[in-house]
């Protein structure tokens, strides 16, 4: 993963190595004028294992994938009273609808297809369609920083720790308070879960969600790239499961209705 990554920066004309990583950065365009950013991070296992799953052929190389990278709402539709919940709900389908598919390198494509969720409707797709393309944002460019930022959590000591624990049930306040403990970050509601039932009738963990400062997204994972959420979207119990993947030969529950 970190090669294609790296193909991909290349590509895009910049100057990488695994010894001295480029910044992520990402200037909007347009529609500049939003508070944060979230990034939204899947725990493997437990997304493809609840609502609809995965595709067979979902990679299993990956406990933590990417789902996407959100800007907060911008100040422009708040002073015209358009609730955040629509926001959430329509992206950048408030301003226009286009459902157009970005053009990627194939080094991006490759390489979001080994940390994304493999769904019947391709994510990356939905990602910068709703997320993305009303801030005027390169596609190539937007999806190689979320791919930088999600290697760069999976890798460091608390996402090792949360490898630690796959296949384990867990405490949602030990999740919380090695968090605090590894990173120092304290700002109020910087990282929330996402929970659901698998196909087991099991609450297991689906994402993580970061709120971030869009000016400080090079700091991420560390101290500094985080700011307070202005909202709790944290939906998980005080006790949920992290599963792991199965092993090699062993079914894989798939459903591609949705």
């Amino acid at each position: 993963m970190r090669r294609l990554v790296v193909a991909a920066l290349l590509v895009l004309g910049g100057c990488v190595s695994s010894q001295a990583p480029v910044g992520p950065a990402l200037t909007p365009v347009t529609h500049a004028d939003f508070s944060h950013d979230t990034l939204a991070l899947t725990w493997q296992p437990g997304f493809c294992a609840t609502g609809g799953g995965c595709l067979t052929g979902q990679p299993h190389n990956h406990l933590i994938g990417l789902h996407g990278l959100w800007a907060s709402e911008p100040h422009a539709l708040e002073a015209q009273a358009v609730p955040v919940q629509q926001w959430w709900m329509k992206g950048c389908d408030i301003y226009d609808h286009d459902d157009a598919p970005p053009k990627l390198q194939p080094a991006t494509e490759n390489a979001l297809a080994s940390v994304v969720p493999h769904l019947k409707h391709p994510l990356h797709v939905h990602e910068y369609t709703k997320h993305a393309r009303c801030f005027g944002y390169d596609a190539d460019k937007f999806f190689v920083t979320s791919m930088i930022l999600r290697d760069r959590f999976a890798s460091s000591a608390y996402g090792q720790w949360l490898a630690q624990h796959s296949g384990f049930q867990v405490k949602k306040d030990d999740l919380l308070s090695m968090f605090v403990q590894l990173t120092g970050v304290r700002e109020e509601r910087a990282l929330q879960f996402q929970c659901e039932p698998d196909h087991e009738g099991r609450v297991v963990l689906t994402q993580f969600w970061f709120t971030l400062d869009p000016k400080k997204l090079s700091v991420f994972p560390g101290n500094g790239a985080y700011l307070s959420s202005p909202q709790a979207q944290d939906n998980c119990p005080a006790t949920f499961m992290m599963p792991g993947w199965p092993l090699p030969g062993a079914a894989v529950p798939v459903n591609v209705s949705q």
